[in-house]
């Protein structure tokens, strides 16, 4: 597509609605191209302005930024240089290691109302696509970029997507800009940089409307993962327990790609990184069908899933448990666990515990082993043990439940149950606990 810039600014004030704009301004055509045409819209854009990241990883890397800064500057628009070092090379390569450290950067500096703008084009778009096929990609990464989408909590938009790299060049040239020219693009050693000064010209020689075909294939492809994941939320409806929570039994009375489909579908909405096709089919192997007394689970970096009887639980990956600590609670005062989760009181009628009881002193603590407790309406004492098992708590949380102590009596499994005699009567007042997770505002 030719590149007109009072359709990309129609898209921008469509998508403004009261935010900003942050344009990710590297100094190279693309950006410069943008930047131009953001500087020179009629009316201006309100609240726009530009940041440029510093990935130190060439020696003219300053002089760059200088470059940038010199171009806001005549253009009178907000700028800010912001220095990154760029780890993890040997694990994710040159490529991806700089996007990441990039976006972590974006997303610790943009507001909640900001919309990051990035200057991909038609080009990127149809090598993204080509990248992702030669690396065996399903549907989703072969809908390689979106023109409006989310990462890692960033707002990000592409105008330029359907653009073709002629044509910012001859804008470019019209304009008589002047640009960066980072040698590393034509580093041979990145794959990406192969593929466009290797490969790219002779598939061009036999199909010149590359770009533009294979973006459309990208095209289609995110139109199947819109459609897959409505299908997945389709299947959630009678999956899904709660959050991160599917029962075993109604995920495998789906066919097996709905089920592979809805397992995807709900790693990525707890945040963690998709599995590849391989881990998948160990989930679906180990973990769906494994033997009932079984306590299976798969792992891959940043993610876990484990199976408890009918129930399925997707977690981040867990680090190595540290020990959790006695402490005594002074009334109904918040306290901070050793989990790095908060024990709140909530005043209720006729749950919890007596008043009394917590204005008199608790210790809290975790399960040891060898824990009973008579709970209200029952005449006999139980092992916690076995009531963990009647109320279904999978082993790996029972130690992370704490246990409220008056000296030595254990009255309350916060969350589940509460001792007779020390458990508030039907017909008064009661101090129920209750553990807050992070990013949970509520009991």
């Amino acid at each position: 597509m030719a590149l007109n810039p009072q359709q990309i600014l129609v898209e921008l004030n469509r998508l403004a609605t009261g935010r900003r704009f942050c344009l990710a301004y590297s100094g190279g055509i693309d950006s410069h191209v943008l930047l131009h045409i953001l500087a020179n819209a009629t009316p201006s854009l309100p609240n726009f302005r530009v940041i440029h990241i510093n990935h130190g990883l060439n020696s003219a890397s300053a002089s760059w930024a200088e470059h940038c800064a010199a171009v806001c500057h005549e253009h009178g628009i907000a700028f800010k240089a912001i220095s990154v070092t760029v780890a993890d090379i040997d694990s994710l390569g040159l490529e991806a290691a700089a996007r990441k450290v990039r976006y972590q950067a974006f997303s610790q500096e943009l507001a909640a109302d900001e919309v990051l703008l990035t200057a991909q084009h038609q080009q990127d778009q149809a090598e993204t696509l080509m990248l992702q096929l030669l690396r065996g990609a399903g549907p989703k990464g072969l809908s390689a970029m979106w023109p409006e989408t989310a990462h890692n909590g960033l707002s990000i938009f592409r105008p330029l997507l359907s653009v073709s790299k002629q044509a910012i060049l001859d804008y470019a040239k019209l304009h008589q800009l002047t640009w960066v020219d980072d040698p590393s693009n034509h580093d041979t050693q990145i794959k990406r940089n192969y593929l466009r000064q290797k490969i790219w010209p002779q598939l061009q020689e036999y199909w010149p409307a590359l770009d533009k075909t294979l973006s459309r294939s990208a095209e289609h492809c995110r139109e199947a993962v819109v459609l897959m994941h409505e299908l997945a939320e389709i299947d959630a409806r009678t999956v899904i327990k709660e959050a991160g929570q599917l029962s075993l039994s109604a995920l495998l009375a789906l066919t097996p790609e709905r089920q592979r489909n809805l397992l995807r579908y709900m790693i990525e909405k707890q945040g963690l990184t998709l599995p590849s096709t391989v881990i998948l089919q160990r989930i679906v192997a180990e973990v769906c069908h494994a033997a009932v007394d079984k306590l299976p689970e798969v792992s891959w970096p940043g993610a876990l899933i484990r199976r408890y009887r009918d129930t399925i639980y997707i977690d981040a990956e867990q680090a190595v448990e540290s020990a959790l600590t006695e402490q005594t609670l002074h009334g109904m005062a918040k306290l901070e666990l050793d989990s790095g989760h908060t024990l709140l009181w909530q005043h209720v009628f006729g749950q919890g515990l007596k008043p009394s009881v917590v204005e008199d002193g608790l210790s809290l603590r975790y399960r040891q082993g060898g824990e009973k407790i008579c709970l209200q309406g029952q005449a006999h004492h139980k092992s916690l043990k076995t009531l963990f098992q009647e109320w279904g708590v999978p082993p790996w949380q029972r130690k992370q439940i704490p246990l409220l102590f008056t000296g030595n009596e254990l009255v309350a499994v916060v969350g589940y149950g509460y001792a007779e005699g020390y458990a508030a009567n039907p017909d008064e007042q009661g101090c129920l606990p209750a553990v807050i997770k992070h990013n949970s505002t509520s009991f």
